[in-house]
């Protein structure tokens, strides 16, 4: 068994959560907040924050994965950046921001909270988590936040796709969401796109926040940059391969959440189908359109989420409320 020194933080994190939940607080602890609490607030607040710092790359992205953009910018997110700056300004990549920061703190509890979870579910009895259940982890609690996620994607997607000079808003673009079944549409390619995602990202970091200190203190001298720093490397080291390799699901997901409706027949189409109609219609190259600003969103945007989970958590154990 590991010691509280050496066990890993995530570890020692879920261990204290559920050494609270089976104890129940006691009287001299009544009024403390549960660690549980401090465990979502940390991930809420870390996603949020790496959401905002990219997302005027997701704004240029989405641009990018729609017929409509495809047609007007080819493959220029430099065009597309061009053009949203002309017709709206600087605030004009900011557009559906506000619901993608509200919508990423249930999202990012989940994926954060549940991949701790299921990584404790796979440790063997020597004490190790073998890499198909690091893999499996971060498959799982991908698909956990699609719950939360897709609603999201389609107000957000939405709000970016639509006509810019008619300045939409959520609850216009509700509006014209037909009920909570068109709350989840796209959910198919939206949960395949997170369930890769998070199937990669998540052991890469694990491995590369171990090797990246080791790395970066033989580079300085036998000094390592400090947990945040090397926590920023990993994060952005581990999104980037990740964001790529699940951009043809975003693209998807996009085609089908997106506000200029297609024909009705291309509108009604599955994931599988939509996916077919693209290769033959325009090509698979299409199914990779946006990746490049997907990868450039994705390293600042995990970077510092992730960092910032580790960072935190650690100091939330070190004062003794985790």
């Amino acid at each position: 068994m590991l010691s509280a020194m050496t066990m890993p933080a995530r570890r020692r994190t879920f261990l204290a959560i559920t050494a609270l939940v089976a104890s129940g607080p006691s009287s001299s602890d009544a009024f403390a907040v549960p660690s549980a609490v401090v465990h979502t607030a940390i991930g809420a607040f870390s996603g949020a924050l790496g959401a905002l710092s990219a997302y005027p790359f997701d704004m240029v992205k989405s641009q990018l994965q729609t017929d409509y953009g495809r047609a007007k910018y080819g493959t220029s997110g430099i065009a597309a950046a061009t053009d949203i700056f002309q017709t709206s300004g600087p605030v004009g990549f900011y557009r559906g921001s506000l619901v993608n920061v509200v919508g990423i703190i249930p999202e990012k509890s989940i994926k954060l909270g549940m991949n701790d979870f299921f990584r404790m579910c796979f440790i063997d009895q020597s004490g190790c988590l073998p890499l198909a259940g690091e893999v499996l982890a971060g498959g799982l609690s991908g698909l956990c936040q699609v719950v939360a996620t897709n609603p999201l994607e389609v107000v957000k997607v939405g709000i970016q796709t639509s006509d810019r000079s008619t300045k939409p808003s959520i609850i216009g673009v509700l509006k014209n969401v037909d009920g909570v079944t068109g709350l989840y549409k796209g959910a198919g390619a939206c949960a395949a796109r997170d369930v890769l995602f998070s199937a990669l990202l998540f052991p890469t970091f694990a491995h590369a926040k171990v090797a990246v200190p080791i790395f970066l203190a033989s580079m300085f001298g036998g000094v390592a940059p400090s947990q945040f720093w090397c926590g920023l490397l990993a994060g952005s080291l581990a999104a980037a391969p990740a964001a790529f390799l699940a951009t043809p699901a975003d693209t998807i997901k996009t085609r089908q959440q997106q506000a200029r409706d297609p024909a009705s027949e291309v509108q009604d189409m599955n994931a599988l189908e939509m996916a077919r109609h693209i290769i033959e219609t325009e090509g698979a190259e299409v199914l990779f359109s946006g990746s490049f600003e997907r990868v450039v969103r994705s390293i600042p945007q995990f970077g510092v989420t992730l960092s910032f989970f580790d960072v935190l958590s650690t100091k939330a154990i070190e004062m003794g409320i985790m």
